[in-house]
């Protein structure tokens, strides 16, 4: 039984080790996604507006249409807008599909955040329950072993990033979608030209740099607290061995 309830507490640890990992990576994704300001920087940057034949304001207006409808607050992205003085339909058929399968993979990511919030409550309400003391020597290990397995995983899938974008980009979206729907043609449509490999390459390193600075935080918490435990107890148990010395008499 004692085994039992052993592989139990393991288990619970890892699971809130894993379920803070991506609760961090989603929320890294989300915010960045949708920062305005990362859009308008990037945008002047770019010389977007001026190369598209568009105005800042329709610029923005098609942007934050494909924002709204991600969040749901909005049914389409029928949008209209003057592209080289001419008044039309920001996005095609095509575009408008593709983001039906973007918008899909979003809220499926949304649901796994708040699936990995509940197996961390509930996780750590069951260790709290089975240890009422040291639960944070217990976390501190798993999810630094943890973090080892995942630094090693995004290491590798960074440097593949940086190293050639385009194959990452690319392999990413054979992975995520069952359709070629992302296959778009800059001849045709605005929505590559919105937003061109420059910018998802500066976009992915930014979800990387907001997501690394929290799994790198957790970690020195976890080793400075294990640090601390370890000294105490090296330092009792150099406490027993000094033994009393004994009156041998005159």
């Amino acid at each position: 039984m004692k085994q039992i309830f052993e592989k139990l507490n393991a288990i619970a640890a890892y699971a809130i080790a894993i379920s803070a990992v991506l609760i961090m990576l989603i929320t890294s994704i989300d915010y960045n996604c949708f920062d305005k300001g990362f859009y308008a920087k990037e945008y002047k940057d770019l010389n977007t507006a001026q190369s598209l034949g568009m105005t800042e304001k329709d610029l923005n207006k098609a942007t934050y249409t494909l924002l709204d409808y991600l969040k749901n607050e909005r049914d389409d992205i029928q949008v209209e807008i003057s592209l080289k003085g001419t008044k039309t339909e920001a996005f095609n058929e095509k575009e408008a599909s593709h983001m039906v399968d973007v918008r899909n993979l979003y809220h499926f990511a949304l649901i796994l955040r708040k699936g990995c919030i509940v197996a961390l409550l509930v996780s750590l309400v069951y260790l709290i329950f089975q240890y009422r003391g040291g639960i944070y020597t217990h976390l501190s290990i798993a999810y630094m072993k943890t973090a080892i397995l995942f630094f090693v995983f995004f290491a590798l899938v960074g440097f593949w990033a940086y190293a050639d974008f385009d194959a990452f980009w690319t392999a990413f979206h054979r992975l995520a979608f069952r359709n070629d729907l992302w296959l778009l043609d800059p001849s045709t449509g605005l929505m590559i030209n919105l937003f061109p490999s420059d910018f998802f390459f500066k976009l992915v390193f930014k979800i990387i740099t907001w997501f690394a600075a929290g799994f790198a935080g957790l970690f020195a918490v976890s080793y400075v607290y294990l640090r601390h435990q370890l000294h105490k107890v090296h330092k009792e148990l150099m406490g027993n061995d000094e033994l009393p010395q004994s009156d041998t008499g005159k």
